[in-house]
């Protein structure tokens, strides 16, 4: 649950920081997208610690392993400015995944964390970040 808090208060401070900037972002989908990406990873924590309490543990630590590969590595990209909160909020959930069904299946967690990293890359890629728009 900790890191669901984590999540959602770097949602609102990436959100306050891009707000007093002020500024005209050259890509205008990247914010609302980072904002969502964000905010679903404080949802899929939230949600697994749901999973976890009515007994669905190896879901609960497909999603927290999938939740913290995300969540690294945006931390990773953005390092610069939301990186540490991110990264933080990686190793909670990385830790909360630790202690979770330790006898589930590896494949699942690695297809959820490739998925993870997947859909940051394509939304990087759709709002114009890596390629250009």
């Amino acid at each position: 649950m900790l890191a669901s808090v984590a999540a959602a208060a770097t949602d609102g401070v990436y959100y306050g920081f891009i707000r007093s900037q002020d500024a005209t972002s050259p890509n205008a989908g990247v914010v609302p997208f980072l904002i969502a990406y964000i905010a679903a990873v404080a949802l899929i924590a939230a949600l697994s610690v749901w999973l976890i309490l009515s007994e669905h543990r190896t879901i609960a630590k497909t999603m927290l392993v999938a939740a913290a590969a995300g969540c690294g590595a945006l931390g990773f990209l953005a390092i610069f400015s939301i990186g540490l909160g991110l990264l933080i909020t990686a190793g909670l959930l990385a830790m909360a995944a630790l202690g979770v069904a330790p006898q589930a299946s590896r494949l699942p967690q690695l297809a959820g964390a490739l998925g993870a990293i997947g859909v940051l890359v394509a939304g990087f890629t759709l709002t114009g970040v890596f390629w250009g728009s």
